[in-house]
C-alpha cells in the first residue's frame, strides 16, 4: 500500500448472483479496511456529491502522510450481471424499483436544477457531449488495439520473475501462432 491514496470499493450488493451477505460475514465491506487498520469510509454511491467530497477527502488525506482510505460506495446493478444472468431468480422487482427512484443521474440533475445550476439547453448541451464521447469510445473499442502484449508483463516485478518470464513468452509465442492462421 505504499504510496496508495485510496480505494473506492462499488458496492452494487451482490456477487454476480449472490447476496453480499452470503459473501461475508462484515456487515460492510468498509470493516474490511477498519480491520487492516486503513481509514474507511461508507457513503451513497448514487448521491455524486458525497463521492466527489469523499474521494476529494482521501485525496488530502494521503499525501497528507495519514495513509490510504477505503471508501465503500453504496449503489445498485439495475440490469442482470450478463446475458446469461436472469437477475429475477435472486432479487424482487420492489427492490429493484426502490433502487431505481434513486438514479444518481436523475438526483444529481434535480439538485442542479433546483439549485439553477442546470437548465434545458445545458441539459440538452450535456447530452450532446456525452453521446459523442460514447460514439467516440465505441470507435476506439472496435479499432485495433494499440498496446503491446508484452506490456502485460513490464512492469510487474522490478526484475522478471523466471515464471513470469515464461508467461511472457508463451504469450508472445501464442500471438505469433494465431496471427499465422487464416
Amino acid at each position: 500500500m505504499a504510496g496508495a491514496r485510496g480505494f473506492l470499493v462499488q458496492n452494487n450488493g451482490y456477487a454476480i448472483s449472490v447476496p453480499l451477505a452470503k459473501q461475508t460475514a462484515a456487515p460492510a465491506l468498509a470493516y474490511r479496511g477498519v480491520g487492516v487498520g486503513v481509514r474507511s469510509l461508507r457513503i451513497d454511491g448514487n448521491d455524486a456529491a458525497a463521492v466527489f467530497a469523499a474521494v476529494r477527502d482521501a485525496l488530502g488525506h494521503a499525501p497528507a502522510g495519514h495513509g490510504p482510505t477505503l471508501i465503500e460506495a453504496l449503489t445498485y446493478r439495475v440490469e442482470a450481471h450478463a446475458n446469461a444472468d436472469d437477475a429475477a431468480r435472486y432479487r424482487s422487482d420492489e427492490e429493484v424499483q426502490a433502487w431505481l427512484a434513486r438514479d444518481p443521474i436523475r438526483r444529481l440533475e434535480t439538485y442542479l436544477r433546483d439549485r439553477g445550476l442546470l437548465d434545458d439547453a445545458g441539459l440538452a448541451r450535456i447530452g450532446t457531449q456525452a453521446e459523442q464521447l460514447a460514439t467516440e469510445v465505441r470507435e476506439a473499442m472496435a479499432g485495433p488495439p494499440d498496446q503491446d502484449p508484452a506490456e502485460l508483463f513490464a512492469h510487474v516485478y522490478a526484475q522478471p520473475t523466471v515464471a513470469l518470464a515464461a508467461q511472457r513468452d508463451f504469450l508472445l509465442a501464442e500471438i505469433v501462432t494465431e496471427g499465422d492462421r487464416p
